[in-house]
């Protein structure tokens, strides 16, 4: 776990929350679509979003289940008025990421890395054409 935690204060909706993303001082008002195991936040700035994607965004907060799923569930089963998916077009277009100071920048460690040997790529692989050549005469058998 991180060191410390990005919790903002709780609003009257679900998933919605008043946090300094910018750190600086102000509160704004985020959608927090996800929050992983080490305190990074996946979050949507409410403040940034044009009226008819804060619509968008609230048609799917106001949904009977939002109390049951975290938010990137629930915009993964919505379907834009545009046709498109509300996960991936929030996703592809407005969602940032912020994470707590002692949060790794990755998961991936030096640890659950396998030793490889060290040899040119590719040299295990014979020509098929050269599966019948000679290779002491450079000649087809």
């Amino acid at each position: 776990m991180a060191q410390n935690q990005l919790v903002g204060r709780k609003t009257s909706m679900h998933h919605v929350e008043l946090l300094d993303v910018d750190d600086t001082g102000t509160l704004k008002e985020i959608a927090v679509v996800k929050r992983d195991e080490d305190g990074t936040l996946h979050y949507v700035d409410i403040d940034s979003l044009a009226n008819i994607d804060k619509g968008r965004l609230k048609k799917v907060l106001m949904s009977p289940h939002v109390d049951k799923y975290p938010l990137w569930e629930l915009l993964s089963q919505a379907t834009l008025s545009n046709g498109l998916n509300a996960l991936d077009y929030f996703h592809s277009n407005f969602i940032k990421v912020k994470r707590p100071a002692g949060a790794r920048a990755s998961s991936d460690s030096i640890f659950a890395s396998h030793i490889v040997e060290d040899k040119v790529i590719g040299s295990d692989f014979t020509n098929p054409a050269e599966a019948n050549l000679d290779r002491a005469t450079k000649e087809f058998k």
